[in-house]
């Protein structure tokens, strides 16, 4: 049989180099920040990230799945650099730099996360929030001592 070859049944192939979970993941947070969640459909998502809806599911089996994955991308990287911030100046300059990566990451925030009904704030409270807030406190605590001891900023 020549011409097209015809769709088989089951996940597409991948294309070479091709990351359809991060792919779905980025463009979840795009439209997640412009549209708020319930204004993001798995459709326009899909075809943000140049998948089939169906491979939302497939890679995310449930929407919780999807909010942890989206708030992973969010904060993971600045997660993982907590340890080797050493002044609240390092924190500012590392969380503005970590902003200006991900431009849509303030406006998610105030939609999802800040307001009392966001739908990723639990998600963010029980898994982010905490080493967040607990560096910032840790260096907020260090600067009060250092000001306390009579060091201060030059």
């Amino acid at each position: 049989m020549t011409g097209k070859p015809r769709n088989r049944p089951g996940r597409p192939a991948q294309q070479h180099g091709f990351d359809a979970r991060g792919a779905i993941v980025e463009a979840a947070c795009v439209h997640f920040a412009r549209y708020g969640i319930n204004g993001s459909s798995n459709k326009q998502i899909a075809a943000q990230a140049g998948v089939t809806a169906a491979m939302i599911h497939y890679y995310f089996r449930n929407k919780q799945s999807l909010y942890k994955a989206v708030l992973e991308a969010c904060f993971t990287d600045m997660l993982d650099n907590l340890s080797a911030i050493k002044t609240l100046e390092q924190w500012v300059h590392g969380f503005h730099s970590h902003l200006r990566e991900r431009l849509w990451l303030p406006h998610l925030m105030i939609r999802e996360v800040l307001t009392p009904n966001g739908l990723l704030r639990p998600l963010f409270l029980k898994h982010f929030a905490p080493h967040i807030f607990n560096c910032v406190r840790r260096l907020m605590m260090q600067t009060a001592k250092t000001r306390k001891n009579g060091a201060g900023f030059d």
